[in-house]
C-alpha cells in the first residue's frame, strides 16, 4: 500500500512574535600583549564623556497664525493613552503568537515521528498520524485567523477610544488660539515646509496625560 505524502507549510502558522526572539552573541573581551621588559607602560586615559545635547528650545506658536498640525504618531508615542494602547497591543500578541508557537511545535513534532516511524509502524497507524497532522494544520490556521481578528478588532477599540479623548482636546486647542484647521499628520502623510511652532503635538500630549488619572 503506497504510503501518504503530506506536505504542510507550517511556516505560514508562525507569527511574528517568533521572530522577535533575539540571538544573543558574545563579543570575546580584546587582548591585552604585554609591553616590552623595561617598558613601562602608559596608562589609557578614559574615554572622554560626551557632553549632553542641550535641550531644544521650543519655537513659539505664530501668533498671526490661522493654522497649525499636529502629528498623530507623536501623540500616540509619546503620550499616557497611546503607550498604554501599545502596552495592551503587546501582550494581546505575545499571547496569541505562544498559543501558535505551541500548536507549531506540535505539528512538527508529528512531523518527525511520521519521519521516524514511516518504515515501522503499519500503514493503518500511519494514514492515522497523517489525518491527525491535517487536524492540526486546520487549526493552527484557524487559529491564525482568529489571531488577525482578534488584534484588528483591539485596534479599532484603541482607535476608537484614542480619537474620543484627543478630538475634544483638539477642537478646544482650535478655538482657544482662534484658528481656522488643525491638520493631522498620519503614518502616510507630510508636510513639505512649515513653521516649526505650528507643531502643536506637545500640546496635545500634555493636555491628554493631564486628562489620563
Amino acid at each position: 500500500m503506497t504510503r501518504l505524502t503530506i506536505a504542510i507549510a507550517v511556516c505560514a502558522v508562525l507569527v511574528a512574535g517568533n521572530a522577535m526572539a533575539q540571538t544573543t552573541q558574545t563579543t570575546p573581551p580584546p587582548v591585552s600583549i604585554p609591553p616590552p621588559t623595561g617598558t613601562q607602560q602608559k596608562p589609557t586615559p578614559p574615554p572622554a564623556t560626551p557632553a549632553p545635547k542641550p535641550a531644544a528650545t521650543p519655537v513659539p506658536f505664530p501668533p498671526d497664525s490661522k493654522v497649525a498640525y499636529i502629528d498623530l504618531q507623536v501623540v500616540v508615542r509619546d503620550s499616557k493613552l497611546g503607550k498604554s494602547g501599545q502596552d495592551s497591543m503587546k501582550v494581546l500578541n505575545d499571547k496569541l503568537g505562544s498559543a501558535l508557537a505551541l500548536k507549531n511545535k506540535e505539528i512538527q513534532a508529528l512531523q518527525e515521528k511520521m519521519k521516524a516511524q514511516q518504515s515501522v509502524v503499519s500503514d493503518t497507524v500511519y494514514n492515522g498520524m497523517a489525518k491527525d497532522l491535517e487536524r492540526l494544520g486546520r487549526e493552527a490556521q484557524f487559529m491564525q485567523q482568529d489571531a488577525q481578528v482578534q488584534i484588528d478588532q483591539k485596534n479599532a477599540e484603541l482607535l476608537q477610544d484614542f480619537q474620543a479623548k484627543v478630538l475634544p482636546l483638539v477642537e478646544e486647542l482650535r478655538k482657544e488660539k482662534g484658528l481656522w484647521i488643525i491638520f493631522a499628520l498620519g503614518e502616510n502623510s507630510n508636510i513639505a515646509a512649515a513653521h516649526a511652532g505650528l507643531d502643536l503635538s506637545g500640546e496635545i500630549v500634555k493636555r491628554l496625560d493631564g486628562t489620563i488619572k
